[in-house]
């Protein structure tokens, strides 16, 4: 058993946020077929450009007002409690609604395939 009062702050993803946001990594995958488990903190609005996972994504609003999209559309005012599953393959975006912030529970299978687009400008 491991108790971990909080994950690694140090990853950055430069060029994949509409603005800032942290990654804080809690479990790095040891094997492809794991999920990695990170806190993502959006700030002011801040989500990712699209990209997808090879084996999906589950998400899970911990504080905050947050929103996500995919080729369907986009959802907005998300609360707390709030869960996301993504398949895999599914091209998707998520992080804070307009002008708040949001920090979710990410659970992400396989490595991200991220693109350079970004949602807020085609919405």
């Amino acid at each position: 058993m491991k108790v971990l009062a909080e994950g690694n702050k140090d990853y950055v993803y430069n060029g994949r946020f509409t603005g800032p946001v942290q990654l804080e990594m809690i479990v790095e995958a040891a094997v492809p077929t794991e999920p990695d488990v990170a806190r993502v903190h959006c700030e002011h609005g801040a989500v990712t450009h699209w990209h997808s996972h090879p084996g999906g994504q589950i998400l899970v609003l911990q504080s905050g007002v947050g929103r996500v999209g995919n080729g369907e559309g986009a959802h907005g005012g998300l609360l707390p409690g709030t869960t996301v599953e993504t398949p895999a393959g599914e091209p998707h975006w998520h992080g804070a609604d307009d002008g708040g912030d949001a920090v979710w529970l990410a659970f992400t299978f396989g490595v991200t395939d991220w693109t350079d687009d970004n949602p807020l400008e085609s919405s």
